[in-house]
């Protein structure tokens, strides 16, 4: 009888372990990782409050543990000062970091208002850079505009274009052409 009591007892607790043990889970996706397409991104940089930028392009790639976007097939690019378009950005991929900021193989900058050109080439490992904080990097650049062409090595600007610097440059001045600016 202790016997079959006993083998009972075990039984019971054997069947308990098994109902109250959890099944194994399939691990979850991460949140917010993958791959979309056709997509419309808006960019809040944490760097420059006032500061928005609008991105439509085909693909974005989103690595969540290194908080990396690659934004592929850029089909408009813009930034929004203050509720105004200050610039457009073309390329034809981006990647954006963690901080927010920008870099991509090449770029075209183009300030509306002012009728400037900025043409940004980057190096084998050394992109063009935009970051929130200070401006634009390329190792090479020409930035055109109403009379005038200029290029060079080097090139470092704020978002105005008021603090730019380069080194190894070429400067064109242009006399005679209409420097009158649609905008």
């Amino acid at each position: 009888m202790v016997r079959y009591a006993l083998a009972l007892l075990l039984l019971l607790f054997a069947s308990a372990f098994l109902l109250t043990r959890s099944a194994p889970r399939a691990a979850a996706p991460s949140v917010g990782e993958g791959k979309f397409w056709g997509v419309e991104l808006w960019l809040f940089p944490k760097a420059d409050p006032g500061a928005r930028w609008r991105f439509s392009a085909r693909e974005v790639d989103y690595d969540a543990k290194r908080r990396l976007a690659r934004v592929e097939g850029l089909a408009e690019g813009a930034r929004f000062k203050d509720g105004k378009k200050d610039l457009l950005l073309e390329a034809e991929a981006v990647a954006i970091d963690r901080y927010d900021n920008l870099t991509a193989p090449q770029a075209v900058i183009t300030l509306p208002q002012e009728c400037w050109k900025l043409y940004l080439t980057g190096e084998k490992n050394e992109p063009v850079r935009i970051d929130q904080n200070r401006g634009f990097f390329a190792p090479e650049f020409v930035l055109e505009g109403p009379g005038v062409r200029v290029e060079g090595k080097g090139f470092r600007s704020d978002f105005a274009l008021e603090n730019a610097s380069w080194r190894a440059g070429k400067e064109e001045w242009r006399t005679g052409e209409n420097h009158a600016c649609p905008n």
